[in-house]
């Protein structure tokens, strides 16, 4: 069933609220210049009245909303936001909202949606805002920059930035006979034979879930020497050696998943981790929480993605910008909340992971370093997803072609050529 919760800025109380949340919010990294500070008396429209305009994000972002509105409500009082915070935020809800005139002012968007809007021309471009406010971008991760920008224009500023490591549970890999966790995807394997045993297995794959399932295969390709496009992103590379060798690892490490793989997605695989069912799985740091508060006596702790054929690390950079729609009528007062959420201070805050400027989130700060050090470490590998127009149709196409090998008797080969048909289709 959808939910959808909204929320609009009650300026009285949150003004109040907002005396005590002041202490403590700020950065000493990244801190945006001194004219784009907190103007309280900032009009944004001549007659002064008060501009409302509407923000979209995912629910997930609803329990920290409060302290971030109270901030916000102190510093902008002429500017009120209506927030809606839904469970089935995706990227298709976007284009529609956006091609039918229907989309918020302002949206929470995942890297590669803010490539496909940008593209489409469904997003404003944000230079001329950034131009005259003098704002400082070089702030941001490179990758999310890169990942916001088409054919020269920024569409998006960051707030949260995070990309892959490996989870693993250190009883299991223990009572194994491994005392440290695999570096390379042949000790993964070797690894994960050696947990599986009766109702544990050795590692966590996910069967489903576009967005999961890609994230996953990319991150092994890449981690491997290979990638899903050439280096100019004109053609699919995803008929290479290495892609049909990832996909083969891929479907390897199927044998040591539980029988629900096809099933699973990263939130299957997040709760199995966290009952002590497998011994290892990708995902990233915005999984700790939830596995901590499932089971805060697990025994855990997070590595950096294994590699291949000796290649050097490589993974996807990950995260969300906020992006102001092209059919907005208040594109100032929605520039104006872009610049506050990717503020560092305010990301610090908002973020379930790293924010924009890679600072680890405010929530984090007690977690053990086996945890948190190599989440941050891994964050110098990662690089944004090419951004061309078909980017989520491609990853939906990788799991639509190499799901047959896991469901089928189809041979990886079989699978990649597909697949790589598939993608010279989409790049048309």
């Amino acid at each position: 069933m959808k939910k959808v919760v909204k929320r609009t800025l009650s300026m009285t109380m949150a003004a109040t609220m907002a005396l005590g949340l002041m202490v403590g919010c700020s950065s000493a990294k990244g801190e945006q210049k001194s004219d784009t500070a907190p103007q309280s008396d900032q009009k944004t429209e001549a007659s002064g009245k008060p501009v409302t305009i509407k923000f979209w994000d995912g629910n997930w972002q609803e329990a920290v909303w409060p302290e971030v509105e109270a901030i916000w409500n102190k510093e902008h009082p002429d500017i009120k936001i209506e927030a809606e915070f839904q469970a089935d935020l995706a990227n298709d809800k976007y284009m529609l909202a956006l091609k039918n005139g229907t989309a918020p002012d302002v949206l929470s968007c995942a890297l590669d949606w803010v490539t496909t809007f940008g593209n489409a021309g469904l997003l404003a471009p944000l230079d001329e805002y950034v131009a005259k406010d003098s704002l400082d971008v070089n702030q941001f991760v490179k990758g999310a920059n890169d990942a916001s920008t088409v054919d020269g224009k920024l569409y998006g500023l960051p707030f949260r930035s995070e990309t892959y490591v490996m989870f693993y549970n250190k009883d299991i890999l223990s009572a194994a006979g491994y005392n440290t966790p695999p570096a390379t995807w042949d000790e993964v394997k070797e690894v994960a034979a050696a947990c599986t045993n009766g109702d544990v297995y050795g590692y966590g794959l996910c069967g489903t879930n576009y967005s999961n399932f890609s994230f996953q295969y990319i991150t092994m390709l890449r981690s491997s020497g290979g990638d899903i496009l050439n280096a100019d992103n004109t053609a699919s590379a995803l008929g290479s050696d290495v892609a049909i060798q990832t996909a083969q690892l891929y479907k390897d490490l199927a044998a040591y998943a539980p029988a629900s793989l096809l099933e699973n997605d990263n939130i299957a695989n997040r709760t199995l981790f966290a009952s002590g069912k497998i011994a290892m799985y990708l995902c990233g740091i915005y999984d700790l929480a939830e596995i901590v508060k499932a089971n805060p006596d697990l025994n855990f702790a997070c590595t950096m993605v294994p590699t291949a054929n000796g290649a050097e690390r490589n993974t996807i950079l990950g995260g969300w910008s906020v992006a102001v729609a092209e059919s907005s009528k208040e594109k100032e007062a929605a520039w104006e909340f872009v610049k506050f959420l990717s503020r560092p201070d305010i990301a610090a805050i908002y973020t379930n992971t790293f924010t924009g400027t890679a600072e680890v989130a405010a929530r984090y700060t007690d977690y053990p370093e086996e945890i948190i050090k190599p989440n941050a470490d891994a964050l110098q590998y990662a690089n944004a997803l090419p951004a061309v127009e078909n980017i989520v149709g491609i990853r939906q196409a990788i799991m639509d072609n190499l799901q047959l090998m896991l469901s089928e008797d189809m041979s990886a080969e079989e699978a990649s050529g597909q697949l790589d048909q598939a993608t010279k289709e989409l790049l048309k």
